[in-house]
Parts: structure tokens; C-alpha cells; sequence
């Protein structure tokens, strides 16, 4: 069984870490650059030792917070035990926690300061490759020992710089990423406050007022011989009914604009209480037939089990093709669509043209948005999509891998 957290809240202490590093850099410095230990070492010996390596150990435990006033301590204590090497008896050039002070000042400090801080660096390691010349290479090795010094520790602080400068970039960047993302994040819950304002103000306004007039026409009924006739009374039914409907579909999705944190499912379809699928072609053709173009449905092949999200794409396709028909191509146009099961799902709307008449009220009734939108739908589960004039009419086909494409297949940035 686990411990719960609170009991391993210690471990994850930043303090207890720091002093673990400094632990762990300073003693083995002590032994490495120094001689505690060694034959005719004294205990005045190890007490300057005590007294270099001390004050190392408590910069390197708070560095985080004082970068530059732990440098400076660590630097001062290393140029001080590498000069009182090299006028006195006691050895000891320390060099290890040097270069740890050296990776968090170029890490959390500014430009200038890293770089100052590179530059002072040097000064004791020029000490301690002066003392081992001088002092313990033998007599004809002194070019050589320059040489190896110089190979040791240029190499490793310059190292050791680079690393503590590319850290802060890559600490820099992310941070510049996340406001960015912050900023975007406000930018979206903005637009889609704005575009809720908008959809209510026009949008829903004018919806409104068309249902309200439909119903009142219908109210209106004189039982007289100019009445309406019952197909005009059918058709203001019609109207109110799809009036209502389309209301209903404004106010969910006021609802989600003005929901900040509302999500929609990760395949970029909307949530279930507004899915449709193929089964729904019957309802949504004779709605089409309705307004006068006379549509045929063919299906050949085997139906197969959709996905959710796929079998929406599929529905919304056909929805923006045939309403583009009623629209463009008007009443008395013939339309076809064609769904064919294979290994793929093959989806092909066209039309004859032959109602062809009211364009500008089709561009008046048009957002331009239509087959970008499909485009960018049917290209998420990796399907093709073509549209173009066909004949005197148009055509739309699609084909979509009874597969669909996960999202997170697509690489960030890909055009649909």
C-alpha cells in the first residue's frame, strides 16, 4: 500500500533538495580539490578547510532564491581558498561547487549577470591551473600541465554556461507560450461572447419575427371564397414549424457561446443533443421536396455501423448539398443522392439545373461558408471531398473511410 501524500510531502520540499545537491557537490569538492585526509594533514588544516566549504554549502542551499548573492559567496570562497593556496601550506582549490553556482546564475539571472558571471568564473580556475603548474607539476611537465588544465576546465564551465543559458531560453519560451495561450484562450471566450450577441441580436431576432408572422397569418384565416387555399395553410404550418425548430438550435447554441469552458466532442462534432445521422435523410429529403425540388434518394451496398461522428459528417454533408440545391438550382430542379457502402463510404449529391432562376436571392440566402466548412469536416476523418458544376447542374461527392481518422493524427498546423 502507498503512503499517502502528505507523508511524502517532505521529500518534494525544494529546501531539502538544495541542501541534498549541495551536500552532494560540496563533500566530494573537500576531498577531491582539498587533502582532509591525507598523511600530516592538521586540524587547523581542516578547520580553514571547514570554513571555505561551510559558507559554500549554505549559498548553494538557498541559490534559488539569491542567484547572484550565491555566486558571489561560492566565487569569493573559491578565489580565497585558491589564493591561500598558493601563499601558504593549505591546499585546497575548490571547483565543483563553482560550476553549480555557475549553472543557476546563468539560469535565473539576467543576460548581463550570466554573463558576468561566465567571466568571473574564470578567475578561479585560473588559479587552480596556475597552482597545479607551478606548484605540483614536475620539473619539465609544466607546458603539459598547462595544457591539461586548461583542457579541464575551459571546457566544463563553458559547458556548464550553456546549459544554465539554454534553460532559461527553453523556461523563457514556455512562458511566452503559455501567456500566448492565455491571451488566445481570452480572445476565443470574446469572439464567441461577440458572436452570441450577434446571433441574438439579428439572427434570432429576425427567426422570430418570421414565426411570429407565420402564426398569425395562419390566425388570420377568413373562411370566405378568397381563403387561403389548404396547400398555403400547410405551408405557413411548415414555415413555423422549421421557424421553432431553428429557434430551438439558437438558443443551444447561445447557450455554448456563452458558456466559456463549453466543449465540443474531440472530433470537432457537435454535443449529442443535436446529432443527426443518415437515418435522418428521409425527414431532411421530404423537407427539400417541400420546397419544390424533387430529390430521389439510391442507396446500393451494405449499410455498415458508423461511427457517431462519422455518421454526423456524412448527415451534414448531405444537408449542405441539398440545401445548396434548394437554394441555388430552386423549385422544380431534379436532384439525386447517392450513397454507396463499400470498403469506403462514397456520398454524391447532383443536380440538373433545371429550376435554375432566383440567384440573387440564393446569394442573399448563401454565408459562403458551406463547402469550406464540409471541406474542413470531411478532411478531419481523412475523406476527400469535390464540388464542382456538372453537366447544366452541380455536383458534390464525398468519400469517407468507414475508419475515421483519430484528431490527433492530424499533424498541428495541416490544412484541411
Amino acid at each position: 500500500m502507498s503512503k499517502p501524500p502528505s507523508s511524502r510531502r517532505w521529500l518534494r520540499s525544494t529546501r531539502l533538495q538544495d541542501a541534498a545537491l549541495a551536500l552532494a557537490v560540496i563533500v566530494p569538492e573537500a576531498f577531491f580539490f582539498g587533502d582532509p585526509v591525507a598523511p600530516g594533514a592538521t586540524t587547523s588544516g581542516r578547520l580553514e578547510l571547514l570554513a571555505f566549504c561551510l559558507p559554500e554549502l549554505l549559498a548553494l542551499m538557498y541559490r534559488r532564491r539569491r542567484p547572484v548573492a550565491a555566486f558571489a559567496v561560492v566565487w569569493a570562497a573559491a578565489v580565497g581558498a585558491n589564493l591561500l593556496t598558493a601563499t601558504t601550506d593549505f591546499q585546497f582549490t575548490p571547483y565543483f561547487g563553482m560550476l553549480v553556482a555557475l549553472y543557476t546564475a546563468a539560469r535565473q539571472s539576467t543576460r548581463a549577470a550570466a554573463f558576468a558571471a561566465l567571466a568571473l568564473a574564470l578567475v578561479p580556475a585560473a588559479l587552480a591551473v596556475r597552482y597545479t603548474v607551478e606548484q605540483l607539476a614536475a620539473p619539465g611537465y609544466h607546458t603539459a600541465a598547462l595544457i591539461a588544465g586548461i583542457a579541464f576546465y575551459l571546457p566544463v564551465t563553458a559547458a556548464t554556461w550553456g546549459i544554465g543559458v539554454w534553460s532559461r531560453a527553453v523556461a523563457e519560451a514556455a512562458a511566452r507560450d503559455r501567456r500566448e495561450l492565455a491571451r488566445a484562450r481570452r480572445a476565443v471566450v470574446h469572439e464567441r461572447t461577440r458572436i452570441a450577441r450577434e446571433l441574438h441580436d439579428i439572427v434570432a431576432n429576425a427567426v422570430a419575427v418570421m414565426v411570429m408572422q407565420a402564426e398569425a397569418a395562419r390566425a388570420d384565416a377568413r373562411p370566405a371564397p378568397g381563403a387561403r387555399p389548404a396547400a398555403a395553410d400547410a405551408s405557413l404550418a411548415r414555415i413555423e414549424e422549421v421557424g421553432r425548430a431553428a429557434m430551438a438550435e439558437l438558443r443551444r447554441l447561445l447557450r455554448l457561446l456563452r458558456t466559456a469552458e463549453a466543449s465540443f466532442d474531440t472530433d470537432g462534432t457537435e454535443p449529442d443533443t443535436a446529432r443527426h445521422g443518415l437515418a435522418d435523410l428521409a425527414t431532411l429529403l421530404e423537407d427539400v421536396r417541400r420546397a419544390g425540388v424533387l430529390v430521389e434518394l439510391e442507396v446500393s451496398g451494405t449499410p455498415a455501423h458508423l461511427d457517431d461522428s462519422l455518421d454526423v459528417t456524412a448527415y451534414r454533408l448531405v444537408q449542405e448539398a441539398v440545401t445548396n440545391v434548394t437554394k441555388h438550382a430552386g423549385p422544380g430542379s431534379r436532384a439525386v443522392v447517392r450513397i454507396g457502402w463499400s470498403e469506403v463510404l462514397h456520398l454524391e449529391v447532383v443536380d440538373d439545373g433545371a429550376g435554375r432562376s432566383g440567384l440573387a436571392a440564393a446569394r442573399g440566402l448563401s454565408t459562403g461558408h458551406g463547402l469550406l466548412g464540409l471541406a474542413e469536416r470531411v478532411a478531419l476523418f481523412g475523406g476527400e471531398l469535390s464540388a464542382a458544376p456538372y453537366r447544366n447542374g452541380f455536383r458534390v461527392t464525398a468519400t469517407l473511410p468507414l475508419t475515421p481518422v483519430s484528431p490527433s493524427a492530424i499533424e498541428p498546423g495541416e490544412s484541411p
